[in-house]
C-alpha cells in the first residue's frame, strides 16, 4: 500500500508552494471556528447566554471537532488524503454559512456543532499530505509553515470581526468565510499535490499497537496542553479583559490580534531548535514559557496585563512542530496518520472544549484569573514526563 513516503519527496524549497497550498486550507478552516472567540460577546448580546453558556459552545465546537477526526480515516481511505482535504473545506464552508442562520442558542449550538465535525476532518489527511511532500530531515520546518495557518487566524479573526462590526453584524463575517472555503475546496481537489494515497481505518490490531505505546499518552498530554493553551485563553480573552479589567470590545479585540502577530512568526523558531536540537527541547522550552505566561496573565493588571496578554500566544505555539515531529519519527509511516485520528478527539475535547468550558465557568464565578493560573501549572507539572520522550528528530522510541 502507498504512504506517501516514497522518492516524489522533495526538499524544502521545492515543495514549498505545495505546502503553502495545504497551509491556506488550514488558514480558513481554523479561521473559520477561531472566528467565533472576538464575535462571542456580540453573540452573547444576540441571542442572550452566559459566560458558562459560550463556554458549552466552544465545548460543542471540540466535542463535534473530535468526532470529525474519529471519522476522518472512513473519509481518506475512500477518496485519498489531498481529497479528504478539500471535502474538509467545502464542509466547513457550508457549515460556516449554517451557523449565522441559527436564531436560537440551541440551534446555535447544533451548527457550532456541525462546524467541529467539519473541521476534524482536515488534521490527519492534512499532515499526511504535507509530510508526503517533504523530505524528512525537512520535516521541522515544514511544520512550522504549515502551523502558520492557525496562527495567522489568531491575528486574522478579530480584524475581520471588528472590520465586519463596523457595517453589518456577525453574521457576516461567518457568511464571508463559508464563501471563501467553499471555493477554496474546489480549488484544492483539482489542483493540490501530495496526498495521493488513502487514509487508513483503524483495525483492533493497529489501534492496540498504537494505544499500547506510552509515548503515543504522553503525546496525547502534551498536545492537549498545547490546544489548550492556544485555544483556550484567546477564546476568553474578549471576555476577561471586557468583564474583569474594563477593557471595550474593539480594545480588547485590537490587543488579541496584536498578541498574536509575534506568534506567527514562533513556530519557526520551534521549527529551528526541532531540527537543530531536536524535538525534547523545544518542548521543554515550549511547556515552561507557556505555563510561565499564563501564570502571569492571571496574575498581572494594568500594564503588566496587556504584557502577559503580548506574551502568552508567542510561546503557546511553540508546541506543535517539535509534537508533530516526534509523532512521525517514533510512528511508522502507515500509522501516522491513524495515531493523528486516535490522539486529535482527545486534543480536541480537551483543549478546544473542556478548557473554555473550565474558564467560562471560572468567569461566571468570578474567578478567571485561577483558571488561567491553573492551566499554567499543569504546563510546568507537565515538564516531569519530558524524560519520557525520545531526545531528537531521529530514530524510534517508546
Amino acid at each position: 500500500m502507498r504512504t506517501g513516503t516514497n522518492d516524489t519527496r522533495e526538499s524544502f524549497g521545492k515543495a514549498l508552494p505545495a505546502v503553502l497550498f495545504v497551509t491556506s486550507v488550514f488558514f480558513f478552516n481554523f479561521l473559520s471556528r477561531v472566528i467565533l472567540a472576538p464575535v462571542m460577546p456580540v453573540i452573547q448580546a444576540d441571542l442572550g447566554f452566559s459566560h458558562a453558556g459560550a463556554g458549552v459552545l466552544f465545548l460543542a465546537l471540540g466535542v463535534g471537532n473530535a468526532v470529525g477526526l474519529l471519522l476522518s480515516g472512513f473519509v481518506s481511505r475512500e477518496v485519498n488524503h489531498r481529497r479528504a482535504v478539500g471535502i474538509s473545506a467545502l464542509l466547513v464552508g457550508c457549515c460556516a454559512l449554517a451557523v449565522p442562520m441559527a436564531r436560537s442558542y440551541v440551534a446555535l449550538l447544533a451548527a457550532i456543532f456541525a462546524l467541529g465535525v467539519a473541521v476534524g476532518f482536515y488534521l490527519p489527511s492534512g499532515v499526511a499530505t504535507v509530510f508526503s511532500l517533504i523530505r524528512k530531515e525537512d520535516w521541522g520546518k515544514s511544520m512550522a509553515v504549515h502551523e502558520l495557518a492557525p496562527n495567522l487566524s489568531y491575528v486574522v479573526a478579530p480584524l475581520l470581526a471588528e472590520g465586519v462590526l463596523l457595517f453589518f453584524d456577525w453574521r457576516v463575517a461567518l457568511y464571508l468565510l463559508g464563501a471563501v472555503q467553499l471555493c477554496l475546496g474546489v480549488w484544492f481537489i483539482r489542483s493540490g499535490r501530495g496526498g495521493d494515497f488513502p487514509g487508513m481505518v483503524p483495525g483492533p490490531l493497529m489501534v492496540m499497537q498504537i494505544l499500547r505505546r506510552p509515548v503515543f499518552w504522553i503525546l496525547v498530554l502534551f498536545f492537549s496542553l498545547g490546544v489548550g493553551a492556544s485555544i483556550g485563553p484567546y477564546s476568553m480573552l474578549p471576555l476577561y479583559l471586557a468583564d474583569v479589567h474594563g477593557f471595550s470590545r474593539e480594545g480588547a479585540n485590537t490587543l488579541l490580534a496584536e498578541s498574536r502577530v509575534l506568534a506567527c512568526f514562533a513556530p519557526f523558531l520551534a521549527g529551528w531548535i526541532t531540527d537543530r536540537w531536536g524535538a525534547r527541547p523545544a518542548i521543554f522550552l515550549y511547556l515552561l514559557l507557556a505555563g510561565l505566561g499564563l501564570i502571569g496573565l492571571g496574575l498581572a493588571s494594568g500594564s503588566w496585563l496587556v504584557a502577559a496578554v503580548l506574551f502568552q500566544p508567542v510561546v503557546s505555539v511553540l508546541m506543535f512542530a517539535p509534537g508533530f515531529t516526534v509523532l512521525s519519527t517514533v510512528f511508522p509511516p502507515e500509522h501516522r496518520s491513524v495515531a493523528v485520528s486516535l490522539m486529535g478527539p482527545l486534543n480536541a475535547l480537551i483543549g478546544l472544549g473542556l478548557v473554555p468550558t473550565f474558564l467560562g465557568n471560572m468567569g461566571d464565578a468570578g474567578l478567571f484569573h485561577v483558571g488561567f493560573m491553573v492551566q499554567g501549572g499543569l504546563l510546568l507539572a507537565a515538564m516531569l514526563l519530558l524524560p519520557l520522550l525520545p531526545g531528537g528528530t531521529g530514530g524510534r522510541s517508546d
